[in-house]
């Protein structure tokens, strides 16, 4: 692929679902807030960090359980069957880890290493890291991604609940208290840094202009 590709041609070249498109926007919407509320001294790659948001979950249409949950499709639910021949293509060209498949899809499209590195260091496991991390994109792509929850825009607490309640990888783990307090800490890093409350990130306040993101260039 050449620079001129597209969000759109990359969603279409990896068979990406709606809804998973549409969160993946979401979290760029929610990018898109915290640079226009930025007061940071920080000099962050907007550009850069849009680019990750709008990227950071192309693997993840290898995990969707579409017998159990065909819901989450959305207004595409009806067309599950298609979805399920699609999603099966895809896994057998990058695999059924959608950590792995993700690190594939990015390396074919030509992302930049540095892109690719926050989209693979940026996950709940890595909480901890994060937050003692230097880097302002992964802090803000993994806290607007925080941020969205599986049909909408929700609080910090209300994530950390859905990941108590859906994610036992995670609550198994004999430091997952260590990881809902680094997350806290990120809400706070990026607080100080913003001139209005994160608290006012709701679907109502975040909007996202769907063709102006699908035509990003990478």
């Amino acid at each position: 692929m050449n620079n001129k590709t597209t969000i759109a041609n990359i969603y279409q070249k990896f068979g990406i679902p709606p809804n998973l498109q549409e969160h993946m926007m979401r979290v760029c919407g929610i990018v898109n807030f915290i640079e226009s509320h930025w007061k940071g001294a920080q000099d962050v790659n907007w550009s850069l960090a849009k680019k990750v948001a709008l990227l950071h979950d192309l693997g993840n249409v290898v995990k969707f359980d579409l017998d159990r949950n065909p819901e989450f499709l959305g207004e595409e639910q009806a067309n599950v069957d298609y979805w399920k021949r699609v999603q099966k293509e895809v896994i057998e060209k990058y695999g059924s880890d959608d950590h792995e498949a993700t690190k594939k899809m990015l390396e074919e499209i030509g992302i930049s290493k540095e892109a690719i590195e926050i989209i693979l260091n940026k996950s709940f496991g890595n909480s901890v890291e994060t937050k003692n991390s230097d880097d302002w994109i992964l802090k803000t792509v993994y806290y607007a991604d925080l941020r969205t929850l599986p049909f909408g825009i929700g609080t910090l607490e209300e994530r950390i609940a859905d990941v108590r309640n859906r994610m036992p990888k995670y609550t198994a783990r004999p430091d997952f208290e260590d990881l809902v307090s680094a997350c806290r800490e990120i809400e706070n890093q990026l607080q100080q840094n913003v001139d209005i409350p994160l608290s006012n990130i709701s679907n109502d306040s975040v909007t996202f202009d769907n063709k102006t993101m699908l035509e990003i260039e990478i």
